[in-house]
């Protein structure tokens, strides 16, 4: 039956989706408490540069540098989907106006990320390691709008005039990691001027679960319940491997202000698929192409787009640093599940920092993340919206050589209303990070 094929399509189509929580679509900038603080860290002087500006670093005290940030990250994907009345009819969860929110709940209780930096003479030599892609799972444990209206939908098919309403027991879950090691070499060409070169190794993993079974229908004309004996499971575990080039230069002009850039090249991924799925969902793969990305043994693409930041940091006296920043992810140029539904992605970034005393810092800052895309690129699990986050936090010298980060980060989304033919779905979400962490230099 042709409306079943659709049900299982439904599977892959949600389940194909990211973990992102600061950035692009599947990119995270927030790797360090110090972001967290103020996220605009483009041209700042500091350990977590071997990230965000690996060229300033080269400026820091000769010496060695460490810093080991954790990050606990929550948030929300909600649904607020009709399809006209039919929700109203499952008889097991009825809605008494047309409409169900679906929640997705993200919770991420350790993100870590670890930075060194040995500098010598002229020479800055760096190693970061962090998730710099995804970190974590997305789980929707009554599943999505798509799964229950297809089943809906399937019932009327079946009983026509006869049907009195359908149950189903449906469930989702995605989840995402990119972990990312970082080497990079950096030299100071002058006082006032420093280049980096650096590569990125990229070892991506995810998973994909969900199931639809226990479906039911119910005759209006004879009240019988009518049981469904098909069910359809997915579980697909991806891996996956890439390495990117990493380029960057700092300039400081004079005393008072400071400029950098860094670009970070696409990486290429290709995710080799390990799959135990039901074998009614392999059987449908045969003739449905949505399945075949998940079958055992298949290869897929899943870059992580090239990025561009620029930025300056602007000191009218020691104690207080104003920063700006700019980014643009290249998402065109990626091949992934959403590259035909998505221009590039732009972010601007705005803090301040300020000395209260030698061993107390304060700072605060902005970032607004602008998509470019279409409404096809939404789906029930699968949605970015447009964002603006504010930070803030505090940082405290505990010795001469130690210090402590402890910041809050809240990201504010735009909702977003995709009206079709059959259904209006509201998409929302809600995201707050708390984090605390650690310098030591020696």
């Amino acid at each position: 039956m042709k409306i079943k094929n659709l049900v299982c399509g439904g599977i892959l189509i949600t389940l194909s989706t990211t973990q992102a929580m600061a950035g692009g679509y599947i990119t995270n900038t927030n790797q360090s408490i110090n972001f967290l603080r103020n996220p605009a860290r483009e041209a700042s002087i500091g350990i977590d540069g071997v990230y965000y500006n690996p060229a300033g670093a080269a400026f820091l005290p000769g010496g060695f540098h460490l810093q080991f940030n954790w990050q606990h990250v929550k948030q929300q994907r909600n649904a607020l989907a009709s399809y006209g009345d039919l929700f109203k009819y499952n008889f097991g969860n009825p809605s008494s106006d047309g409409y169900r929110k679906f929640k997705g709940d993200v919770n991420v209780p350790i993100q870590p990320s670890l930075y060194f930096a040995y500098n010598r003479d002229k020479w800055s030599f760096q190693a970061g390691l962090g998730v710099i892609g995804g970190g974590g799972s997305c789980e929707f444990n009554d599943g999505v709008a798509s799964f229950e209206a297809l089943v809906g939908n399937m019932g009327m098919t079946t009983l026509g005039q006869a049907f009195g309403g359908y149950a189903l027991d449906s469930y989702v879950k995605g989840r995402s990691y990119s972990f990312g090691l970082t080497l990079t070499a950096a030299r100071k060409i002058s006082d006032k001027l420093s280049v980096s070169v650096g590569i990125r190794n990229v070892y991506a993993t995810n998973n994909y679960v969900g199931h639809l079974q226990g479906i039911k229908f119910r005759n209006a004309l004879s009240g019988d319940i009518i049981d469904v004996p098909t069910s359809y499971s997915l579980d697909c575990d991806q891996r996956g491997f890439g390495i990117a080039p990493i380029i960057g230069i700092d300039y400081k002009p004079n005393r008072y202000v400071n400029f950098a850039a860094k670009y970070e090249f696409k990486t290429r991924l290709r995710l080799k698929n390990s799959a135990d799925n039901s074998e009614s969902l392999n059987q449908l793969a045969q003739t449905q192409p949505a399945f075949r990305g998940y079958l055992d043994g298949v290869t897929t693409a899943n870059d992580i787009p090239g990025l561009l930041t620029v930025g300056a940091q602007i000191s009218p006296t020691d104690r207080l640093r104003l920063d700006f920043g700019y980014h643009h992810y290249f998402d065109v140029d990626t091949k992934q599940w959403m590259d035909d539904n998505v221009g590039d992605t732009d972010e601007l970034t705005a803090g301040v920092e300020y000395d209260i005393t030698r061993r107390v810092e304060v700072s605060c800052g902005y970032q607004k993340t602008m998509y470019n895309q279409t409404a096809d690129n939404l789906s029930d699990m699968g949605f970015c919206l447009n964002s603006y986050s504010f930070g803030f936090g505090v940082g405290v010298k505990v010795s001469q050589n130690v210090k402590l980060n402890v910041a809050y980060f809240q990201t504010n989304y735009d909702d977003y209303t995709k009206n079709t033919a059959v259904s209006s779905t509201t998409y929302s979400r809600k995201n707050n990070v708390i984090g605390l962490g650690i310098d030591v230099s020696f």
